[in-house]
C-alpha cells in the first residue's frame, strides 16, 4: 500500500493536524502544544541551522518501509490514528514535504518482500526508491553486494549531528563504508534493545533482592542475576511435570536470544585492530567464562526457561514465551524492549532492569541491540543521493524534539515501564547500547554456534568455535576485501 503526503498541502493542513493530534489523543490541547514548545525551543537553540533550505518543486520521495513484528516501524504512513505517536510522524512528514516542497510515497512490505525487491531493483538498474528501511542482518548482504551507497560520500548526510546515533552507525561500518543510518529518523531502532523484564511482584513475594536497587548500587551482574532466578523455580501443583502451571526463572526465545547473555562478557568477539577494522583472535577467554556459567546454571535443564512448558499455554496469540511471562509465573523475560508492549494488560507489577554487569568491576551497564534492528539506506539506483540526504536529514532533526519526546516521555515510559524507576532504567539502557559484529554479519556461524550450544546445554564450547575459527577468518577477510573494494 502506499501514502501520500504532498508538499502543496502540507502547509493549509499542518495547523489542523497538529490540533487534531492534540483532540484525538486525550480530548486536550496540551499535548499538541508541548510538542510545538519542543519544536520551537529547538528552533530557538539553532539546533536546525544546519539544514539546508531547498525547493524540490513538488518531488515524490519514495520510500519501501520494512514491517517488523518487534518494533514500531510507522514513519507516518498511517495518518492521523489518535495514537500520539503516529500523529507525531504524521506531522513530522507534513513539515519536511511543507519546508522542502516534497510528497511521501510510503510503501510497506515484509522483510523478505523488501531484500528481495530491492536486490531485484539494483541488479536490473531501475530506479524505484529513493530509501528504504530493513533489518540490519539482511542489509548487510545488500552492503556487501554493492547495493548501498555508502553515506560517507553523501556530503549532505552528516552523522556527527545530535539526530543519529553515531556509536551504533560506526559499529557496523567495515572499512569507512557505512551503508546503515540509526537514529531519531525511525524510532523504530530503539525498539531492539534487549533489557531484563521482569515480575515485581515475585520479587517482592519471595524477598528478592530489588534489581532496580542493584542497578543504582552497581550489584547488578551476572552472578547476582542467576542466583535470583535458580532460587524461584518450583513445581507448583506437585504434578512432577512442567507445566503452564509452574514456576520458572526466565523465558527467551534461545534461537537468537541467548546471545544477549552472553554478550555480558563485556569484551567483543570480533574486536577492532589498530586500523579499526575488525579481527578475530579465536573465543576471547571471558566469553568462555561467561558462555559456562550459563550452561551451569540457567541452560543446564530445558525446563528452566519457561518456553519450554508442556500443556496448553493460555493468551494463544503471543508467542510460547511471552505467554508464559504474561500468565505470571515467570521471574525474567529477555526480548527486545518492543516486544514488551504484549505484556501492557498483565495482572502484576512489571519491571524494566539493563541487562547485568560481567562483575562489579566493569563501569557501565552494556544494551545488547538485536540484529534485526531496522536501518535505514539509499540503493544505488537512487539517481540524486545528495537530494535523498537532505530530505533524510530534514527527516531526523524534526523528530528529535517530537517524535522522539513522544516515543521516549509517552510510548516508552507510559506503556512499556510502569514505574518511575523503570524509566530511570531504560535512559541507562539506551546509553549504553551495542551490536555485536558476530550478530549483524554472521562472519564463520561463531554466534550461532554458541546459542545452538548452550540451547542443549552443552558446556564444552572452546573446541566447537575452534573447529570453525577458519571459516569465522575467512568470512571475516572476504567482507573486509568486498567492503575495500566498494569504497
Amino acid at each position: 500500500m502506499k501514502k501520500y503526503i504532498s508538499g502543496a498541502l502540507a502547509a493549509s493542513v499542518m495547523l489542523c493536524c497538529l490540533i487534531s493530534c492534540g483532540e484525538s489523543v486525550s480530548g486536550n490541547p496540551t499535548e499538541a502544544t508541548a510538542a510545538g514548545n519542543a519544536t520551537e525551543a529547538a528552533e530557538s537553540t539553532g539546533i536546525y541551522d544546519v539544514l539546508q533550505d531547498n525547493n524540490y518543486n513538488g518531488y515524490e520521495f519514495r520510500v519501501l518501509n520494512n514491517l517488523s513484528n518487534v518494533a514500531y516501524v510507522n514513519i507516518g504512513e498511517k495518518g492521523l490514528t489518535g495514537e500520539t505517536l503516529d500523529d507525531a510522524m504524521y506531522n513530522r512528514n507534513l513539515r519536511v514535504a511543507e519546508k522542502l516542497n516534497i510528497k511521501f510515497n510510503i510503501e510497506n512490505r515484509e522483510y523478505q518482500d523488501t531484500y528481495d525487491t530491492i536486490s531485484k531493483l539494483v541488479m536490473s538498474g531501475d530506479d524505484v526508491y529513493d530509501m528504504y528501511t530493513l533489518d540490519l542482518s539482511w542489509m548487510r548482504q545488500h552492503a556487501l553486494n554493492g547495493y548501498i551507497f555508502n553515506t560517507a560520500d553523501i556530503k549532505s548526510l552528516d552523522i556527527n549531528n545530535p539526530w543519529w546515533d553515531k556509536n551504533a552507525i560506526e559499529s557496523v561500518t567495515v572499512c569507512g563504508y557505512y551503508y546503515a543510518l540509526l537514529g531519531d529518523l525511525h524510532v523504530g531502532y530503539f525498539d531492539t534493545f534487549y533489557p531484563a523484564v521482569f515480575n515485581k511482584n515475585m520479587v517482592e513475594n519471595l524477598g528478592l533482592d530489588d534489581p532496580y536497587q542493584l542497578v543504582r548500587d552497581g550489584k547488578w551482574t551476572l552472578d547476582m542475576m542467576i542466583d535470583m532466578m535458580m532460587s524461584v523455580k518450583q513445581d507448583l501443583d506437585g504434578d512432577g511435570k512442567w507445566t503452564e502451571n509452574d514456576r520458572y526463572p526466565f523465558s527467551m526465545y534461545q534461537d537468537n536470544a541467548s546471545i544477549c547473555l552472553l554478550s555480558t562478557s563485556n569484551v567483543e568477539l570480533f574486536p577492532r585492530d589498530e586500523n579499526n577494522l575488525p579481527v578475530w583472535k579465536g573465543l576471547p577467554e571471558r566469553y568462555v567464562e561467561t558462555y559456562e556459567k550459563l550452561a551451569d546454571t540457567m541452560f543446564s535443564e530445558k525446563t528452566n526457561n519457561a518456553n519450554n512448558c508442556s500443556g496448553n499455554v493460555t493468551k494463544s496469540d503471543l508467542a510460547k514465551h511471552r505467554a508464559m511471562m504474561h500468565i505470571g509465573e515467570t521471574l525474567f523475560m529477555f526480548e527486545p524492549l518492543g516486544a514488551v508492549k504484549d505484556l501492557r494488560d498483565v495482572d502484576f507489577a512489571l519491571g524494566i532492569a539493563p541487562l547485568p554487569k560481567y562483575d562489579e568491576s566493569q563501569k557501565d551497564y552494556r544494551t545488547y541491540i538485536f540484529a534485526a534492528a531496522n536501518a535505514i539506506a539509499i540503493p544505488v539506483t537512487n539517481p540524486d543521493p545528495e537530494r535523498t540526504g537532505v530530505i533524510l536529514e530534514h527527516m531526523a532533526a524534526y523528530s528529535r524534539e517530537t517524535v522522539r519526546n513522544v516515543f521516549f516521555n509517552e510510548t516508552l515510559d507510559y506503556k512499556y515501564a510502569q514505574d518511575v524507576e523503570g524509566q530511570e532504567m531504560l535512559d541507562i539502557m539506551f546509553s549504553g547500547g551495542f551490536f555485536e559484529l558476530g550478530s549483524v554479519y554472521g562472519w564463520g556461524g561463531v554466534v550461532k554456534e554458541m546459542m545452538n550450544q548452550l540451547k542443549e546445554g552443552k558446556k564444552e564450547i572452546a573446541s566447537k568455535i575452534e573447529a570453525i575459527s577458519d571459516k569465522a577468518i575467512s568470512d571475516l577477510e572476504t567482507a573486509v576485501e568486498a567492503f575495500n573494494d566498494l569504497k
